[in-house]
């Protein structure tokens, strides 16, 4: 025989009850608020749980910060509000194992029925009539419900549904719960007040009434709430920010001062997109693009890859040309070409920094009538100048430093017009041929035949200035000079000091002469 009913009502004492059944079996849940809330998030708590830590973790991966946590909230409101009419049908419907509901002790079908026509009200129901075993409510806007005594006690069931919706079965499965209460209140008054029952009509009535609402709305509410969802979960998930790890929204010292990273990369490449991943423990974001090369004319597909730093700095790691990677001298041309567009589409100065830095050094560009007999010779930083115009003089310096390294002299004319010049404008021409001749070998990635021109570049120097120990005022390079071998024989003895060399001419603003 089944256990009596019970009712549970929300309460700390229904809820002690309920731990030690585990479940809502054998008793006859309400549909006052804190039923209705305690019961849908029991029985959701697992679902609610798991959104709010996917939505949490997925918020950290992708970079949201704190939004991680709404966003989880997010997805468990998601879960709750999409799932509870699920719980609702059933928990209220009539399938629901209430346990053994009988007529009170005593009491007779008859007297039953009599007791409850006398003390029946809902507006919902228009009709009551009854039988030998049976009550039925008529209900024009709710359907058709059946009371029924059986030999295991008090049945209700559902007879007819006004509405063939799926989405409302679970609107007839309440009412039917609710029309249950209110006989038991009336058999068993010390069981379920009549307070309780109020409140049970009145959130049943809401409950109808918000579907009443007309298609439209329901359907502007629902793009709203949708909208919603994509506004908070689209910079979480989404958004360059969070696919690029914040790099997107950074700084990058070859690009202008004040663009950040995206704004840059998309005002040169068509088509960008961000992505992410681990390495080895360490974060790398690539970013893709394409353009048009000025060679060619044809499609080409740039790939940068940033190191992102525990200290969440980063640095460009490499970048690719349609999916081949480029040498530094190649990506630095790159890097200078797009951040010169940048400025050239808005109107700004040079999108080099060190340029613009060195336009403010004494002495960094002469003017010619400023330029003294007899000049000191420049430091690295000091020689470059932005509006470099002497190709001319950097093509006859390559001429003659081949020259150089064919006969191991200059004529002694050569060597006099070189020495007669403007320091800085030697200088500068100096390191553009020098970059030029390296570009032209680390493109065919011949390592050892760069390192050999450029040392060759550095005897030259050193033989025009007339200091055969160090060149005046390239200290650096010289630094790698010496380090490096006399004469390489393979490109992986001369690779990395070759790379040094190009970082050096990079960060000294040396161009490239086509």
């Amino acid at each position: 025989m089944k256990e009596l009913f019970e009712i549970y009502d929300g309460s700390a004492e229904a809820k002690k009850a309920k731990g030690k059944s585990k479940n809502l079996s054998g008793f006859h849940p309400l549909f006052t608020a804190s039923a209705r809330r305690s019961i849908a998030l029991d029985s959701l708590k697992i679902w609610l749980l798991l959104g709010f830590v996917v939505g949490v973790v997925t918020g950290v991966a992708t970079g949201a910060g704190a939004v991680s946590v709404l966003l989880g909230l997010l997805i468990a409101a998601v879960i709750y509000f999409g799932f509870r009419d699920d719980v609702y049908k059933k928990v209220y419907g009539p399938e629901h194992d209430r346990g053994q509901l009988p007529l009170p002790e005593g009491m007779s079908w008859e007297e039953a029925v009599d007791r409850i026509r006398r003390g029946f009200a809902n507006p919902d129901v228009e009709q009551v009539t009854d039988t030998a075993d049976a009550m039925t409510f008529y209900s024009k806007k709710h359907g058709t419900y059946q009371l029924k005594n059986t030999a295991d006690g008090l049945k209700m069931t559902i007879l007819t549904k006004p509405s063939k919706s799926s989405k409302k079965e679970y609107l007839y499965a309440v009412f039917s719960s609710v029309l249950l209460s209110q006989v038991i209140a009336i058999l068993y008054p010390e069981k379920i007040s009549a307070e309780q029952v109020e409140e049970e009509k009145a959130a049943v009535r809401k409950l109808f009434g918000a579907h009443k609402m007309p298609l439209v709305i329901e359907l502007a509410i629902t793009a709203a709430f949708v909208a919603f969802a994509v506004y908070m979960l689209y910079p979480a998930l989404y958004s360059d920010n969070a696919r690029s790890k914040g790099i997107s929204d950074g700084y990058l010292s070859t690009f202008p001062a004040g663009a950040t990273v995206d704004e840059v990369l998309d005002d040169f490449f068509a088509n960008g997109k961000w992505e992410n991943y681990e390495q080895d423990g360490v974060t790398f974001v690539h970013y893709s693009g394409e353009c048009v090369s000025t060679q060619t004319g044809e499609k080409v597909i740039v790939g940068i890859y940033f190191k992102l730093n525990d200290d969440s700095s980063f640095e460009i790691d490499r970048m690719t040309w349609n999916g081949e990677t480029m040498n530094l001298l190649k990506q630095n041309e790159v890097l200078s070409e797009i951040g010169d567009s940048y400025c050239k589409d808005h109107g700004i100065a040079s999108s080099n920094a060190i340029d613009n830095a060195l336009n403010d050094v004494p002495g960094a560009v002469s003017d010619p009538e400023s330029v003294t007999e007899e000049p000191v010779a420049a430091s690295v930083n000091e020689v470059y100048s932005e509006g470099n115009e002497s190709a001319a003089l950097t093509e006859e310096i390559m001429t003659a430093a081949r020259e150089y390294y064919e006969n191991d002299v200059l004529p002694a004319s050569e060597r006099t017009r070189f020495q007669s010049l403007d320091k800085n404008e030697l200088a500068i021409a100096w390191q553009d041929a020098m970059y030029t001749d390296i570009y032209e070998c680390t493109s065919q990635a011949d390592y050892a035949r760069a390192w050999n021109r450029f040392v060759n570049y550095i005897c030259f120097y050193a033989h025009i200035d007339g200091d055969t120990d160090k060149v005046s005022g390239y200290s650096d390079y010289y630094d790698v000079y010496m380090n490096g071998p006399v004469y390489a024989e393979t490109d992986d003895e001369a690779e990395p000091y070759v790379d040094e060399v190009v970082k050096i001419a990079a960060n000294n603003g040396a161009r490239i002469q086509f």
